[in-house]
């Protein structure tokens, strides 16, 4: 008996070195998908993967000050950005349950100030995205308020509540908007007497043992193991990319990676909120039309590589995260990092899960393409080639040819086409459900086309538009100053060595670019926004309309002009 215990013995201790073996050559090929930040000169990440309820591999790589020279870690605190949103979401269902609120209120029964659009803006349509309400951080940019002032609930407020309109009718659409959370975040606040902060310490942080987490409302708040933020210099090197902001409810959750990880298992014990809160936030909504659009609260609903996932990630000033998971795998992935620039978190997360996952992976996944853009001759994929713009969201989206394919670009967006047949293509973004797609189609005389496009499962119509043709005597004809009322802003446009250069209040001068007649982009902290000019019967300027990505097009009219009338 003794020597047969001691066999089981030896191969328990050479199953136990296999696996470890194993283990040991996950972790080396996750930490090369790292390894570029892995240094002591630069910002960088800190990582958690957690497989059926427990964290299976923790790191951190890179700085997480490089003036201290102190190192990321698993304890590091970094803000979280967008992905503060789902537990935004959560407070919000945790008080329908408390029955203090119902998710299809008026959000005007709590916030009375804001404006009467003519149709309810209700809860629910805030949790899903489908408020219509204009993102208040691009406002603020438009504003001219750069992200290192200091801001408050009231600046926002007062901010929100001077909007005469809405980009869409509530429920018509999906359009992501930092505005929706924020305002929730007023709601708890209203209706508890708490801070977001407070109530989610109470019961959400509190419950869970989140004992690094918090809501940052207070910029002059020391903050014990924060990493700084950080965004690459030109020339080389990083500065400081931080932010004295204190709204919350649409980002600021300071935590680490271990404390989130304490969160996503939630959605597997359901501790705090129960499986009906759980339920509600892995749920898509659906727009006025019945369309499920594909995010939940607080959450995108997609398949990656064939399998359920779901995610979001978090972008602000000089912080980016990303929450992964698989739910019938029971694996996630957590990072959170401290430099914009190359950057992708999400990309990262789904790298490693390409590792950990990748039998399932290969299973589920879909079998190959019926169509691939490489078997389409690239002089008919050339007709496509061009500018589009759309008047009624102010979006341009240029389509060019790389490597004898298709692609889309667009602010913070490149997308390779996969052709469908008829003049349709399918954006090849990240293998989520909800793609989008582009269908060209030729005006009567041939000489161009018109672009119908589904965008997060909206049409959006596109007209081609020539390519920008300046002399630059030209530009003295947009110089000159434009004002907006409900920013209570104003842009002086002035001609500097051949460019048209933006002027404002607190914002450094601003050369834009020209993207084709009539129309310009210029750069915002988080993406771009579009100028297009427009003219009297004689051809005189007399004003412009300016979009971003979530702000439909709001009109700048000329001081001089306006003041007349």
């Amino acid at each position: 008996m003794r020597r047969v215990a001691l066999t089981m013995l030896g191969l328990c201790l050479l199953a136990g070195g296999a696996n470890s073996s194993a283990q040991q050559e996950l972790t080396e090929k996750v930490d090369r998908i790292f390894a570029e930040w892995n240094t002591t000169s630069s910002p960088g990440c800190a990582l958690a993967v957690v497989k059926d309820g427990h964290i299976v591999y923790e790191h951190g790589y890179g700085m997480a000050n490089l003036e201290l020279d102190i190192a990321i870690t698993p304890q590091s605190v970094f803000d979280i950005g967008s992905v503060s949103k789902q537990i935004t979401a959560m407070a919000i269902l945790l008080l329908a349950q408390d029955h203090k609120l119902s998710l299809d209120d008026d959000i005007r029964r709590y916030l009375p100030e804001m404006p009467d659009y003519g149709s309810t803006i209700t809860i629910r349509h805030m949790l899903h995205h489908t408020s219509g309400l204009r993102n208040y951080d691009d406002l603020f940019d438009l504003e001219g308020i750069p992200e290192a002032d200091l801001t408050t609930d009231r600046d926002a407020m007062d901010l929100i509540v001077r909007q005469k309109s809405v980009n869409f009718k509530p429920g018509e659409e999906f359009l992501y908007s930092d505005t929706n959370f924020f305002l929730m975040s007023q709601i708890v606040k209203r209706i508890t007497g708490q801070t977001l902060r407070q109530f989610a310490q109470d019961r959400i942080f509190g419950p869970l043992g989140m004992t690094s987490t918090h809501f940052h409302d207070d910029h002059t708040m020391i903050v014990p193991r924060r990493a700084t933020g950080y965004a690459p210099r030109q020339g080389g090197g990083f500065e400081i990319d931080m932010s004295n902001f204190e709204q919350v409810g649409d980002g600021s959750v300071m935590t680490t990676v271990g404390d989130l990880a304490k969160w996503d298992q939630n959605f597997e014990h359901h501790l705090v909120g129960g499986v009906d809160a759980i339920r509600q936030l892995t749920t898509p909504g659906t727009l006025n039309n019945g369309q499920q659009i594909p995010y939940a609260m607080g959450l995108f609903l997609d398949h990656y590589r064939g399998l359920n996932w779901i995610h979001h990630s978090g972008e602000w000033v000089g912080y980016r995260a990303a929450l992964s998971r698989f739910p019938d795998q029971h694996f996630s992935t957590l990072i959170t990092c401290n430099c914009v620039g190359s950057m992708s978190p999400m990309t990262m997360a789904q790298r490693v899960a390409d590792i950990y996952l990748a039998d399932e992976s290969a299973r589920a996944e879909e079998g190959p393409r019926a169509k691939n853009s490489s078997n389409v001759p690239v002089t008919r994929l050339k007709q496509y080639v061009g500018t589009y713009w759309s008047e009624k969201t102010g979006a341009l989206r240029k389509f060019l040819l790389r490597d004898d394919k298709l692609i889309m670009v667009a602010a913070g967006m490149t997308y390779d086409l996969l052709p469908l047949g008829g003049g349709q293509f399918e954006a090849l973004e990240a293998d989520i459900e909800h793609k989008d797609r582009y269908i060209f189609h030729a005006v009567k005389d041939g000489s161009n086309f018109q672009l119908e496009a589904l965008e997060g499962g909206v049409p959006v119509s596109y007209e081609a538009v020539k390519g920008p043709v300046f002399e630059p005597s030209h530009l003295v004809d947009y110089a000159g100053s434009y004002a907006n009322d409900e920013l209570r802003a104003t842009w002086t446009l002035v001609v500097q060595n051949g460019k048209l250069v933006r002027q404002q209040w607190m914002a450094e001068d601003e050369e834009v670019e020209p993207a084709f007649p009539d129309g310009f982009v210029g750069d915002i902290s988080e993406g771009q926004f579009l100028m297009h000019f427009n003219r009297d019967r004689s051809g005189r300027v007399t004003s412009f309309d300016v979009a971003t990505d979530m702000v439909r097009p709001m009109r700048f009219f000329k001081v001089a002009d306006h003041a007349q009338k």
